[in-house]
């Protein structure tokens, strides 16, 4: 039997606050391309559109192990195994690291790290069984360094990173191949519109980094602009570039170890590398809010 094409992609659910719209986009370029995709999310209602393209969409949570295992084995019975693993959902924890209830934290990695380790692990069988398969984990600019607000956000993707790393080294004799995507920020993608939308439960009460949070709103208008972007947000990356390069990484017979989208995400490790980790913090203190 044929190996498995069928495409299996985490968080294509459009206006839940998740994955800034790269996964719908994603969903729809791979299936116009010809790929069987399914597309996935907690909000049916919002993968209509997608159904409406004749995209096949199936509820799943990964914080909900058998919302998991009910979509492997729904594509599992259909094409004989999952052919690609599109790890995109995510959300962004907004919060200082030591103001944050742990609750939260336990939240945002359960989402972010632990579901999406969980899932991978019911595909591989499958894929080690046709020997060949794929698995796209969707990181960050913010793998490759931190910033103020957004600690434990970006601390899921550099767990991502290392996740990613040491896979890839673990399947690829079975043929399977793990590629990380690294976009720049994706203009419309996890901005907050006010300080009350940045939803931070119970966190912040004391007045402590009220300043820093509504200059943090302030800092992220320029990527509220989504139509004729100005300034900062000239560098940032559209949902469907990001999605035209998540096509690359599938179809693509010898795929990049990393997808860097982006003049940031290009840029920023290099220079790293070159100015060293002192005068870089220098520049994240000045171009980042800083409290």
């Amino acid at each position: 039997m044929a190996a498995s094409r069928a495409v299996l992609l985490t968080g294509a659910s459009s206006g839940t606050g998740m994955s800034s719209g790269t996964g719908q986009a994603a969903a729809l370029r791979l299936h116009r391309a010809g790929w069987p995709v399914y597309a996935t999310g907690r909000n049916l209602e919002a993968l209509a559109p997608l159904a409406a393209e004749g995209i096949q969409v199936l509820y799943l949570d990964v914080t909900d192990e058998q919302s998991m295992v009910e979509a492997v084995d729904k594509i599992t019975a259909e094409h004989g195994a999952v052919g690609t693993l599109i790890n995109n959902a995510a959300y962004s924890l907004n919060g200082t690291i030591g103001e944050t209830p742990v609750e939260e934290v336990r939240r945002q990695f359960e989402t972010n790290v632990f579901g999406l380790s969980r899932l991978t692990q019911l595909v591989l069988p499958g894929m080690r069984a046709q020997g060949t398969g794929r698995v796209v984990m969707m990181s960050s600019i913010f793998g490759q360094f931190a910033t103020p607000g957004r600690g434990y956000y970006q601390a899921t993707k550099h767990a991502l990173e290392a996740i990613g790393d040491s896979l890839r080294h673990e399947v690829s004799r079975f043929g399977i191949k793990v590629v990380l995507i690294e976009p720049s920020p994706v203009l419309g993608g996890f901005v907050p519109m006010s300080v009350a939308d940045l939803g931070m439960s119970g966190q912040e009460r004391d007045g402590l980094y009220d300043e820093f949070w509504e200059y943090f709103v302030d800092w992220h208008g320029a990527y509220r602009e989504t139509d004729k972007p100005t300034g900062r947000g000239r560098m940032a990356v559209r949902a469907e570039t990001v999605a035209k390069v998540i096509e690359q990484a599938v179809s693509s017979a010898n795929p990049k170890i990393r997808y860097r989208i982006g003049v940031p995400s290009r840029l920023l490790p290099r220079m790293r590398w070159t100015i060293g980790d002192r005068m870089f913090e220098k520049f994240v203190r000045a171009f980042f809010p800083i409290p």
